[in-house]
């Protein structure tokens, strides 16, 4: 096999030989990179009969035929990792020489197949290319001199020679392994731990913290393990979209591929296994519950932390660990937990994950199903498990009904992220992203921080008395909505408890429709400068969004008067009732929660003039 990848061959013309059996055995589900694609090897490689070569077309004058080439041609039968980069299901011309997904399989020559490199050759390539066997080794301590080019002023190519000052310090300093704290391997042909084929010896990285092997050729979880004992500070480890061998739980780990015999003989220090990673990365490798049990009574990481697991097909998310009493579930020390886009619909998954992970604090349900179904949603409304979760991101489900965000309403979690779901981005008078915030909010005491923004004590207030006036209304189909699935008279007596009596106010269905019709809606705005240095400038008048945030308008307002730098703009909403306004002083909110309107006026001042009257 070749080291250099390239185009893809044609399909052969016929079958391997049966003397090459014992080559195709060696190289059979190892892993490999074709022309920048990841794939396995499922057949050969073998000699097959070569396509014709091409003729001229008949009658064509001049030129002559192409010389007859080989008759036979080695090729590889190759199962990609991504759907559409084969041409078939690895049958060929009726005769099946192996088996995979139609439109995942190919045939590739063999030299335009890349196979897997060691730990060592994987560095050495990447951070010392003076260390291999095929570089020149250094004679003298010299710095490099290279030639650029260069256009004089005549329009005439030169070259003149530049030295690169500190180069030879610089490769010395990177040679010493010590010196790395990250390492990225990403997208090599990083496939094995061994062999030992750059450096002799004892050798390790005993300050690395953080390592990246996405996209690489690593398909033994022994090479992984094997890998982890040389980084014996490692913390943050990424092997997303790879492709490693299932593991059976109890099964024995065996050592990796070419690990010397003799350890004592080949240098290295005996000791036990003790691995420090707490973030462990797999997204998209398929990876099973099983085989994490497998690596957790294996010991491999001993402490993690954070797991991630998107894009894994997951689809119950947690498996019910409880169901058999014999079975314990993985990482008893799991803080983070990342299920993001694995299609998952159960709502028993919250359930399953506070239970089987009591130390859990935060659970990512990106991208996933809930909502689609009402499967389980009462369980998890009902759920009493005491329990540390603190975070739950579920962004992008398909979150429709309000009786989703009553069953939510029972997690006391300190953050939460729900956007981007149907709820919001709907034609319905209460699909607004201000009036869900909003119940949230009077639903969950505990929430500090929605949708990547604080909540403020002003803030919940307004919330909390909005709520008591929606929770009076017993024909409002929101709050019918939301008692099949949270006690919402609970609710309401606890905020009597705080805000009394809430007499009046507009929680209708018309209020809500007005609000939801201003979020989709722009609103005229008026901008009065009042600040000493753009006093003189004329009052902008401006269509504005209403979810524009305040610190978008400062930006705006700071391209129209030009005088006042962005970090001195403050801006007020004019109100009648009060003789200085309503100071807009969270950048991170939107127009709307300040109640700017359709006629609004809105004050730009210079902070620096508050600066100088306090000075006097």
């Amino acid at each position: 096999m070749a080291a250099a990848a390239g185009a893809e061959g044609d399909d052969p013309a016929g079958a391997a030989p049966a003397q090459e059996e014992q080559q195709q055995s060696s190289l059979l589900g190892r892993r490999c990179r074709v022309a920048g694609n990841l794939g396995t090897i499922r057949w050969g490689p073998g000699h097959v009969a070569a396509p014709p070569p091409k003729q001229r077309p008949p009658g064509a004058e001049g030129g002559v035929d192409a010389p007859p080439g080989p008759l036979t041609v080695e090729v590889a039968g190759v199962e990609y990792d991504d759907p559409g980069v084969g041409k078939h299901d690895g049958t060929h011309q009726g005769e099946r020489l192996f088996t995979c997904p139609q439109g995942f399989g190919s045939f590739v020559k063999a030299e335009k197949v890349e196979l897997g490199i060691s730990m060592q050759t994987a560095l050495a390539t990447k951070y010392f290319d003076g260390l291999l066997p095929q570089a020149a080794s250094k004679s003298r301590v010299s710095e490099a001199v290279d030639a650029l080019g260069f256009t004089d002023s005549k329009g005439r190519e030169k070259a003149m020679a530049v030295e690169f000052v500190g180069r030879y310090g610089v490769e010395q300093r990177q040679q010493r392994l010590e010196g790395f704290v990250e390492i990225a391997l990403a997208e090599t042909n990083l496939e094995t731990r061994y062999p030992e084929d750059v450096w002799e010896g004892d050798w390790c990285l005993p300050n690395l913290k953080s390592l990246w092997l996405d996209k690489t050729l690593l398909h033994e979880w022994a090479d992984v393990r094997a890998i982890c004992e040389k980084c014996p500070c490692l913390e943050w480890l990424s092997l997303a979209k790879l492709r490693l061998q299932p593991l059976i739980v109890g099964s024995y780990l065996p050592e990796p591929r070419g690990a010397p015999v003799n350890v004592v003989c080949s240098g290295l220090v005996i000791k036990p296994y003790y691995c420090r990673v707490k973030t462990l990365v797999l997204n998209g490798t398929g990876i099973t519950w099983d085989s994490l049990r497998a690596l957790d009574v294996a010991g491999v990481f001993p402490q993690l932390e954070n797991l991630h697991l998107a894009h894994n097909d997951l689809t119950e998310g947690v498996p019910d660990f409880g169901s058999e009493p014999s079975v314990d579930p993985p990482f008893s020390n799991l803080r983070s937990l990342v299920l993001d886009a694995n299609g998952i619909k159960d709502w028993r998954v919250l359930q399953r994950a506070c239970t089987s992970f009591p130390k859990l604090e935060q659970l990512h349900l990106n991208m996933n199903l809930l909502g689609e179904t009402l499967d389980g949603l009462a369980e998890a409304a009902a759920d009493q498990t005491p329990r540390r979760l603190v975070a739950l991101f579920l962004n992008e489900n398909r979150l429709s009904s309000w009786r989703d965000i009553g069953a939510l309403s029972s997690y006391s979690v300190l953050e939460l992220k729900a956007q981007r779901i149907p709820l919001t981005d709907g034609d319905s008078p209460l699909a607004s992203p201000m009036l869900l915030r909003q119940i949230f909010i009077a639903l969950m005491p505990t929430v500090m921080r929605l949708n990547a923004s604080e909540v403020t004590g002003k803030e919940r207030v307004a919330a909390e008395r909005y709520f008591l006036g929606l929770a009076s209304q017993d024909a409002n189909k929101m709050i019918a909505a939301l008692r099949e699935t949270c006690n919402v008279d609970c609710h309401a007596t606890r905020l009597r408890g705080i805000h009394g009596e809430v007499v009046g106010g507009d929680a209708t269905e018309e209020a809500q429709a007005h609000r939801s019709s201003l979020v989709h809606s722009l609103v005229q705005v008026s901008l009065r400068p009042v600040g000493g240095a753009i006093l003189d400038q004329p009052t902008a008048s401006k269509r504005l969004p209403h979810t524009m945030t305040v610190g978008e308008l400062k930006r705006l307002c700071q391209t129209i008067f030009k005088q006042v730098p962005f970090d001195r703009i403050r801006l007020q909403l004019a109100d009648s009732a009060l003789p200085f306004g309503i100071p807009l002083d969270d950048e991170a909110r939107e127009l709307g929660f300040y109640g700017v309107g359709d006629g609004a006026e809105i004050r730009v001042d210079d902070a620096q003039d508050f600066a100088k009257a306090g000075k006097k």
